[in-house]
Order: structure tokens, then C-alpha cells, then sequence
């Protein structure tokens, strides 16, 4: 039933407490293409909201901030400065700023705040990271700028070229850098330092981390394999 359709993201759908998974209708129907909301654990059929009037491509995974999903929107004939978001309330799209980039970002959320990242190919890789200052106001600023030396990484990893992929997290207080290189995930920290390092084919990196169950109970934090009591690496 839902093997046509594509997945955008997941949020809890506070009015109800139910699961939801916000997806597109694959299909060359014009009467079906679409946004549709599933219910976790649901016997009907995904529901049809209607469309965004957001052009572009949607980048990376989906963010959830203030009720909403969040996601870069890539654009290849100029410089791309759109978010898409969708309120997951009132089931709503709209436009929202963010700073201008070439090509694609990476969303994250740290700290309750919004962030995006990105990335330039040259011979010293430069991840600039954004923070949105202001929600309301749409006011980011330039937080962090990382200088990565591809000559000494491609001498250790192997020559990677058009092959990167960055994720932000934090970790005990720390921010921390996340980097696909090829077959090899890096771990650096805000100075640019490697910090580890760990090999693996067909490796994929991605914002959301693993929960052990989606519904809260008081007991697990004091178990001692409880995953939020374990050091991030």
C-alpha cells in the first residue's frame, strides 16, 4: 500500500500524540501527486494535504523544530537561500531565509536552535556552520568555520574527490564534525583537529541518532545499557 510512496519525514503529532510520517505520492497521476500524512500503526489509507508551492529540491534530512520539519531547499542555476518548512500543526508549507550557499546544506538542530552547514571542494576544505540566532526573525550568523587539509587526508584515505558528506552533532557540551570521506567516517572537532577515525564500505552518515523506544518511560535511564547513558563514540 505504501510502497508508492516516499518518505519526508516523521514528527509527533502533538494534538494526538500519534506518530506521523509526512510522504509524496510517486505517481505521473496530476490528480494524485502530493503531500500525504500517514499514522503510525493506521488502517487507512495516507491522507492527501495538497502540495507546496516551494520550488526546488528538498536536501538532506528532515529537522524537527518548533512543531515543524525543516529542509534545505537545493537549487543548481544560483545560489540556493531557501528552507522549506512545513508545520506539522496546521499542515501548512512556507518559505523561510537562510544564508546563501552554491549549491546544497546540511539542517541540524543542536542546542533548540536551527543550524546549517555546508561545504566548499578546493584544496583546503572549508564547512562553514550557521546558527539561527533568531527564529521569528529568520537571523542566522556565522558561527564556525572549519578548514579541513584535503592534500594530508587524501595522503592518509586515499584520494576522494566530489565524495563528502557532513553531519554536526553534540556531544557532552562538545560540537562535533562528522565527516564522510569516501569509504571512511571521520570525527574532527571545531578546530579542524582529527579527533578518529573509522572505515567502512557503503557508509552512510545521517543527523537523526537511535532511540531505543519512542515512548518515554521513567525506568530506562537507570538501566545500565540505556544508550543516552553511553558516551557518543
Amino acid at each position: 500500500m505504501l510502497s508508492s510512496f516516499v518518505p519526508l519525514g516523521m514528527y509527533r503529532h502533538l494534538p494526538t500524540g500519534e506518530y506521523r510520517i509526512l510522504m509524496y505520492h510517486r505517481t505521473y497521476d496530476p490528480a494524485n501527486v502530493g503531500f500525504y500524512i500517514f499514522a503510525l500503526g493506521s488502517v487507512q489509507l495516507p491522507r492527501k494535504i495538497g502540495w507546496s508551492t516551494v520550488v526546488g529540491i528538498f536536501y538532506g534530512e528532515a529537522i524537527l523544530l518548533h512543531g515543524s520539519l525543516h529542509w534545505h531547499v537545493e537549487k543548481h542555476e544560483c545560489g540556493s537561500n531557501i528552507i522549506m518548512v512545513f508545520n506539522t500543526i496546521a499542515e501548512s508549507s512556507r518559505e523561510m531565509c537562510a544564508p546563501v550557499v552554491p549549491d546544497r546544506a546540511n539542517l541540524f538542530e543542536i542546542y533548540g536552535m536551527l543550524g546549517m552547514s555546508n561545504f566548499s571542494d578546493d584544496e583546503v576544505e572549508i564547512i562553514d556552520i550557521w546558527m539561527m540566532q533568531d527564529y521569528l526573525s529568520e537571523v542566522w550568523t556565522l558561527n564556525y568555520r572549519v578548514e579541513l587539509l584535503v592534500s594530508y587526508l587524501n595522503v592518509q584515505f586515499g584520494q576522494i574527490v566530489h565524495d563528502w558528506h557532513v553531519v554536526v552533532h553534540s556531544c557532552d557540551g562538545d560540537m562535533l564534525l562528522l565527516v564522510r570521506f569516501g569509504e571512511w567516517l571521520l570525527h574532527f572537532d571545531i578546530e579542524g583537529s582529527l579527533v578518529a577515525y573509522f572505515h567502512h564500505v557503503g557508509l552512510r552518515i545521517s543527523q537523526h541518532r537511535l532511540k531505543q523506544t519512542l515512548v518515554p518511560h521513567t525506568f530506562f535511564p537507570t538501566l545500565d545499557g540505556y544508550s543516552v547513558n553511553r558516551q557518543c563514540f
